[in-house]
């Protein structure tokens, strides 16, 4: 099974993405398809056995005035380009109204007894009403030219049994110029008061344009954050080859290539500086303003900006493996994805447009009976069609969805799972990792106490031992012993590293750990004195790694990971939002609570090894009965992170498991966590907002068309006014939700 996203031109309304995805969805071999009518953009999971990508295109081609891009084409472009034809199209309507403009103008003071009835100062052409002949003149130059769109795209959805928004804007203006034509040209079939409405299908024809070319430069703006992402990107490199600088596009780049970088340069892609001291701007990719300082061996990300030294990075991952690439599809793929009530949004959206094209129908055929003539009947039934609007609620969700994933990206906040971002409104218990989330997690050894043994000699075994190691404990010892060793390296074999607990290895037969002191107890008897030590080491706040040799204690290593700044602003937070804390971690009972106290923690869960923080997160689930977050590395804790009802990943800024958890964050910052709640807040709002006016729209919106005001109060809703309304009200969905851009998250 195949699962690929392809670009779609020309969807221009809600319905369009019902009816190519059920129209999809019968061919044998599609599993899956979503279409988003806001990005346009077509998530299908298929079986290349059974159905080809060619089959699809032509499939969706035939549906419409649709394209399906199955190559790589600078979508921004195109859309440009179709908002330019529709600019095009809405000044031809503009000026090709100006004439109705007039004549209404000119009726309204006729009846003020201003001006001589218009009708009479231009006579007859024999039966011919010469006003209603330039009107007929004029209105099928417009309808049938400047809304063509319209018509085409309802006969290709009618050919293929299906109907779209497009569908009630030809039925109602062609019906109400087809009406009009019979007045025109027939005036003997009806009574002598009986007048034209080629207005209302020329302003039907206008106004539903212009709301269109106004909603698609707002849809426009709604991607702005992913173009935005994608601008980030250089476009060229300087490559070191055999001493020479030579310039290159990014693409020729390699892994492996060395980079020269320059102040005030994007560094082009993800790499290791090899040569060099500077700060890098890692704004654009973690959201936090202060610079980064970076020298040998320091991880950068591709369009980041060096900012102040010249730096050489050797390239480590290119082209799509980069962050960059991976938070734009990451946030492309967030976007396209749907919320539970997306789906009944859907359905209600499926069997919108025949419902009411019923209801124009028996609006028609109830005025009728009850005794009105055919032009009040066919007055009504076209404004019902007219102001019935599925785009509203067609655009409710995703709109409200882009703009807030992208707001969040920008904020170094990466939504992977839209059911997270849904339910982060609601968390009631966050449930923090300790080494590397609350911590910075790069803990350094602070004290370190010899039994006896060569301190040399177990440096180096330390030294040796635990740069095999990717513990941030493992680290530290390796760096200390490096830099305090005298001796060389020594050639160790069988290392192995025992989850939660160390590592093992063998030193010339021997076995050598270095584990904690839970574990340490179960390989050799410790003496009162040195349980003593450790004892009082643990009620310092310090983490204890023991070092083996045989059955001999030989060294004992404390530690201490600094907390990080924000910390205990960031948790303090979270109570006023009555957000309860728990600390998960490996680390002993004593530590662990002095680091909660020190930045308010609410309880602390300890001494729990890696395999056993899923269950412990269970455990939390079970007790409060509420949402729960997890946030961790996302590398040591994917099993919590996935039993937890949000997984929450926190990266560096450069190294960040992307693939872990539901919400990633790129800075390391807890305060994210905080934006990443009041970014749900205000997403779920809009997003409300949207669907109330949407559904609130149309419910008051159809019985005032069907006539329902005009017994009780003799009130009308003019077709023109009904095709204005249903115009602003898509336009009015969207602006809603890029007010996301700007709320304070």
């Amino acid at each position: 099974m195949k699962k690929e996203n392809y670009k779609i031109q020309g969807l221009h309304c809600a319905s369009c993405k019902i009816i190519i995805e059920s129209f999809l969805l019968k061919y044998p071999g599609v599993e899956n398809v979503i279409v988003n009518y806001t990005s346009g953009d077509m998530q299908i999971e298929y079986d290349e056995k059974q159905i080809s990508i060619q089959d699809i295109k032509k499939a969706v081609d035939s549906l419409g005035d649709y394209t399906l891009l199955l190559e790589d084409t600078n979508v921004d472009i195109l859309r440009k380009k179709e908002l330019e034809i529709k600019k095009k199209t809405l000044i031809f309507l503009t000026i090709a109204t100006i004439p109705f403009l007039f004549f209404m103008i000119w009726m309204l003071l006729e009846m003020m007894n201003m001006v001589p009835m218009i009708k009479d100062m231009l006579g007859m052409i024999g039966n011919v009403n010469i006003l209603f002949l330039i009107q007929f003149i004029l209105t099928t130059g417009i309808i049938f030219i400047g809304g063509k769109q319209f018509f085409i795209s309802a006969w290709k959805a009618l050919k293929k049994k299906s109907f779209n928004m497009d569908s009630l804007v030809a039925l109602s203006t062609f019906t109400s110029w087809a009406f009009s034509s019979a007045v025109t040209f027939f005036p003997q079939l009806f009574s002598k008061d009986v007048n034209v409405f080629f207005d209302a299908a020329v302003f039907i024809i206008f106004f539903i344009t212009l709301g269109r070319w106004l909603e698609a430069k707002a849809r426009y703006k709604t991607n702005e954050a992913v173009r935005d992402l994608m601008k980030l990107q250089a476009k060229e490199a300087i490559i070191i080859v055999d001493g020479e600088e030579r310039t290159i596009p990014i693409e020729e780049i390699q892994v492996g290539d060395i980079l020269l970088v320059k102040p005030g340069q994007k560094i082009p892609i993800d790499g290791v500086v090899v040569e060099g001291m500077s700060s890098v701007d890692e704004a654009m990719i973690s959201g936090e303003p202060l610079p980064v300082e970076k020298d040998i061996d320091s991880k950068v990300v591709g369009s980041t900006i060096n900012l102040t030294g010249m730096l050489k990075v050797r390239a480590t991952k290119i082209g799509k493996d980069t962050l960059l690439a991976q938070i734009i599809r990451l946030v492309q793929e967030a976007q396209n994805s749907q919320p539970p009530i997306q789906k009944i949004v859907d359905k209600i959206s499926g069997i919108f447009v025949p419902i009411i094209i019923l209801v124009a129908i028996t609006t028609f055929v109830t005025w009728l009976l009850i005794g009105k003539d055919l032009q009040f009947s066919i007055y009504l039934a076209t404004a019902v069609l007219v102001i019935a609007c599925p785009c509203a609620l067609g655009l409710a969700t995703p709109t409200a969805i882009m703009v807030g994933t992208g707001r969040g990206a920008k904020n170094g906040i990466l939504i992977k799972d839209i059911q997270a971002l849904e339910n982060a409104r609601n968390i009631k218990v966050v449930v923090f990792d300790k080494t590397g989330t609350i911590t910075e997690g790069k803990p350094k050894v602070v004290i370190v106490k010899y039994f006896g043994s060569n301190e040399d000699i177990s440096k180096s075994i330390a030294y040796s031992i635990e740069r095999n190691s990717e513990h941030p404990l493992g680290m530290a010892i390796s760096e200390y012993s490096k830099t305090k060793s005298s001796s060389k390296d020594i050639s160790i074999s069988d290392f192995k590293n025992i989850e939660g607990s160390g590592v093992r290895a063998k030193v010339n037969g021997k076995d050598v750990y270095i584990v904690n002191p839970k574990f340490a107890a179960t390989l050799t008897k410790i003496d009162p004195g040195v349980q003593d030590y450790i004892t009082n080491q643990q009620n310092n706040g310090n983490t204890l790694a023991i070092q083996i040799e045989g059955k001999d204690i030989s060294v004992i290593y404390g530690l201490n990971d600094k907390v990080k700044e924000d910390s205990k602003l960031a948790i303090q937070k979270l109570h006023n939002m009555g957000i309860k804390t728990i600390m998960l971690t490996g680390d002993n009972k004593v530590a662990a609570q002095r680091i909660a106290d020190d930045v308010g923690v609410d309880e602390v869960i300890a001494d729990v090894l890696p395999q056993q923080k899923d269950s412990a997160i269970q455990e939390v689930k079970e007790k409060y009965q509420s949402i729960v977050a997890m946030v961790g590395d996302g590398i040591n804790d994917a099993p919590a992170l996935a039993r937890a009802d949000i997984g929450i990943a926190m990266g560096t800024g450069t190294d960040v498991a992307i693939d872990s958890g539901d919400i990633v964050l790129v800075s390391g910052s807890l305060l994210k966590i905080v934006d990443t709640i009041n970014l749900s807040k205000q997403t779920m709002r809009i997003l409300h907002e949207n669907l109330y006016w949407a559904f609130g729209y149309n419910v008051i919106a159809i019985p005032i068309a069907m006539g329902i005001l005009y017994i009780p109060f003799g009130i009308l809703l003019s077709p023109i006014i009904a095709s204005i309304a249903m115009a602003m009200s898509s336009v009015s969905v969207v602006g809603n939700s890029l007010r996301l851009r700007y709320v304070k998250v």
